[in-house]
């Protein structure tokens, strides 16, 4: 069948019509007309899969990775389309939720589009004593695309993992399930992870990557060895960890740590949570989920003292180094979740609440707590429109305006989005606090 793409909806299906049905397939771009194949077909809707392009976009671009669809399927449009793309989303989301028109204005480009990436994770697959690198398909579990070169992280990531690969194919490496390379963009070393279904070729593997330690900039090599029942963590060389500056600070990154991936980005973000604070004085400030301490750490300098909440043990370590590291002396590690830390914050009057959770986004519990009590400006980053603005429901209904919202291209080339969010409680004058700055 024919159809012809009116728009591409979150996260990243293309939407045309079939006699007034809906349609969403896998390619093309708005304004194209494509022929589809229908594998699914619901009573309100058919899922379907793009077999060619009959008429092309003068939007279309030809796609740098040949596994495209499986790591960056928005590879197809030029880089102005991807970002209206994702304006259009972001806008049309929270119109629809929240029942109002919503501007979010232009959507912030990422610096650099292409080798952006400061971590890649690839499985290794085996096949007759060989080894592949792949993706999963997308949507599939047991079928996968090999992963020759991939355009999103550094030529250099690229050359390290092709000659990790050979020597795979070389020698006793076969328990090789995994490998994920850390990269830093203000100092260049790399940290390998490998994922490993036996420990009995450590001796050989630590050697072998030694090897490429000084031509690869190389800070040190771990594997995480699973047995059947638990995950041991062997370190093979060198340190465990690979250091980043972001914000004037430097950021230790465990081998299991989260960071964002797109650091020139971030430093605008940085930008855009000191201006929304600025007119506060030195409130006490309480990041939520705060991993490794990216926000608080920042906002710290600008903060009377900081509440940094985090779960994870690792995470928990390298934020206590990563404090020491940087000489913050106002920053109180509170260890567990940030659903068990958030009522004694809340009693403690924190002037700004930081939120930066997973795609899944806060708990229910938190969203009525705050809307309860509300806080003067709560900064809620997200990587999930659509858990952003279940969220923002319930907070912007009473006790919230919702002062500004920036969308950022944190990934180029795939559909994921970041917004942040600025609110502010109704109990604070907004001429009293500073307009998010512009992007």
């Amino acid at each position: 069948m024919r159809l012809t793409i009116e728009k591409i909806v979150y996260p990243g299906r293309r939407l045309g019509r079939l006699e007034g049905k809906v349609v969403f397939t896998d390619r093309g771009l708005p304004g194209e007309v494509v022929e589809a194949e229908v594998y699914r077909d619901r009573k309100a809707y058919a899922e379907a899969r793009t077999s060619r392009i009959v008429e092309a976009s003068a939007d279309r671009r030809e796609p740098r990775c040949g596994h495209f669809l499986a790591c960056s399927p928005y590879q197809d449009m030029d880089y102005a389309s991807q970002l209206g793309v994702k304006k259009a989303q972001v806008e049309e989301i929270l119109s629809r939720e929240l029942k109002r028109a919503v501007d979010v204005g232009e959507v912030v480009p990422s610096p650099e589009v292409w080798g952006y990436r400061n971590r890649v994770q690839l499985k290794a697959l085996w096949e007759r004593e060989r080894a592949e690198f792949v993706y999963n398909e997308p949507g599939e579990e047991a079928s996968f695309v090999p992963v020759d070169r991939c355009f999103l992280v550094p030529e250099r990531t690229n050359d390290l993992l092709a000659e990790m690969r050979e020597r795979m194919n070389g020698g006793p490496w076969t328990s090789v399930t995994g490998v994920e390379i850390k990269s830093s963009r203000s100092n260049g070393q790399s940290l390998v992870v490998l994922h490993l279904d036996s420990g009995k070729e450590l001796t050989e593997i630590s050697g072998g990557l030694e090897e490429l330690r000084l031509r690869y900039d190389l800070a040190g090599a771990v594997g995480f060895v699973f047995d059947g029942k638990r995950v041991a963590k062997e370190r093979l060389f060198g340190r465990d960890f690979i250091e980043e500056k972001a914000g004037g600070l430097t950021y230790r990154i465990g081998a299991r740590s989260f960071f964002q991936v797109n650091v020139g980005i971030l430093e605008r973000v940085f930008g855009d949570m000191e201006a929304a604070v600025a007119g506060m004085g030195d409130p006490v400030v309480a990041d939520l989920y705060c991993g490794l301490g990216t926000f608080g750490m920042f906002l710290a300098g600008k903060a009377r003292e900081v509440f940094g909440v985090e779960a994870d043990e690792e995470n928990v370590v390298y934020l206590k180094k990563n404090l020491a590291l940087n000489r913050i002396g106002n920053f109180a590690v509170c260890e567990g979740t940030s659903e068990e830390w958030l009522p004694e914050i809340l009693e403690r009057r924190a002037g700004v609440v930081v939120l930066d959770p997973p795609r899944r986004g806060i708990e229910a519990r938190m969203v009525e707590a705050l809307a309860r009590d509300p806080v003067p400006v709560v900064l809620y980053l997200s990587c999930n429109p659509t858990t952003l603005v279940r969220d923002l429901k319930p907070l912007v209904a009473g006790a919230y305006e919702l002062a500004g919202l920036k969308v950022y291209d944190f990934f180029p080339h795939t559909p994921h989005i970041e917004c942040l969010a600025i609110l502010m409680g109704d109990m604070i004058p907004v001429s009293h606090l500073a307009e998010p700055r512009s992007g």
